[in-house]
């Protein structure tokens, strides 16, 4: 039977790992690291902290002792487990595994195919949200031990949220040391601007250096921005093709006006620059003809596009094409 830990020294771990999560975030540390440090927070078997990349819709492990197949999973199929979704939408962002309901147990694959095979007797499963409202990324934790949430333990697990969030969040933590980030990682630099809700106003820059025509006012960009400012639920997160580039654009309300952070990211499914626009465009439900006049293509040039959008993406028609594509957030720039 394990020696449960004093209060003191639970918290002396918890402080431990804040500093190896703020390693990680300025570049003198790593994920890894920060995975060492929890392990005197909970006495684990197997933890992973992975990051959530918004464009290939998977999760990436970061660091991680899980087996292969349970590693796969996490990164494959772990969005969309019910125990995952139970976390992701609650006010309770981090559950222990045997305060997860009965039927949520009983239909969750995680369970069955993951947990059970390995022996898991307790653990914690921690969404990790960046303070901008963004979810990015999840903490697991499992256990061969039963009961390893004591108070100390479950009350420092949820103060832990905000720094190990910092090491998942792509615009402030670390690349992932295996290489295995792929077209979700930042591939240029990022920044944060404060979009007035003044029409006539030019964005402000709050950090980083804009990109060019981002806060220029009037630009196509910054329409872009207002219209789903306008439209959509904040937080939001859209993808945008513009000038040669994949932009990532996350917004969130502000009482005065919309904080938008911009960061370049890599091209989704080896799409290329005009495809991404064609695709993009294909996403309003516009014809060939519509699209060539608004990109100034001929109609049989996009026809081009277009079918290398559907093998590129292996969907069978347009309207696939377009359905994967409102699921990245794609929106045409103008």
């Amino acid at each position: 039977m394990p020696v449960k830990q004093s209060t003191t020294d639970v918290l002396s771990a918890a402080l431990h790992v804040r500093r190896t999560a703020h390693r990680a975030v300025d570049g003198t540390g790593d994920a890894d690291t920060v995975l060492t440090a929890l392990s005197a927070v909970i006495d684990y078997d197997h933890a992973s902290l992975s990051r959530w990349d918004p464009l290939r819709r998977r999760h990436l492990t970061l660091a991680g002792s899980y087996p292969a197949g349970a590693t796969r999973y996490i990164e494959s199929r772990l969005h969309d487990d019910p125990g995952f979704s139970l976390i992701r939408h609650s006010s309770d962002t981090t559950r222990w595994w045997h305060d997860v309901p009965g039927p949520v147990r009983r239909t969750s694959t995680g369970f069955h195919d993951v947990l059970e095979p390995l022996g898991v007797e307790d653990g914690v499963a921690q969404c990790l949200f960046a303070a901008d409202g963004r979810y990015v990324g999840i903490l697991n934790v499992s256990t061969t031990r039963t009961r390893c949430d004591q108070p100390a333990v479950r009350a420092v697990m949820t103060l832990l949220g905000e720094c190990l969030a910092a090491v998942t969040d792509p615009l402030l933590g670390p690349r992932s040391s295996g290489g295995r980030a792929g077209s979700g990682d930042a591939v240029g630099g990022s920044c944060a601007v404060l979009l007035p809700e003044d029409e006539g106003a030019a964005p402000v820059t709050m950090s980083g250096e804009p990109l060019p025509g981002l806060t220029e006012a009037g630009s196509p960009l910054a329409t872009l921005l207002r219209r789903t400012a306008a439209r959509q639920r904040m937080p939001a997160t859209v993808l945008v093709p513009y000038r040669q580039r994949m932009l990532e654009l996350h917004l969130t309300r502000q009482d005065a006006g919309t904080v938008v952070v911009c960061r370049t990211v890599a091209r989704p499914s080896a799409l290329s620059p005009r495809e991404l626009e064609v695709l993009a465009e294909l996403t309003q439900g516009r014809t060939n003809r519509e699209i060539a006049e608004r990109l100034f293509l001929s109609p049989r040039t996009v026809a081009t596009h277009v079918e290398h959008i559907l093998a590129k993406l292996d969907v069978p028609n347009r309207a696939a094409a377009a359905g994967r594509a409102v699921a990245w957030g794609l929106e045409p720039a103008s």
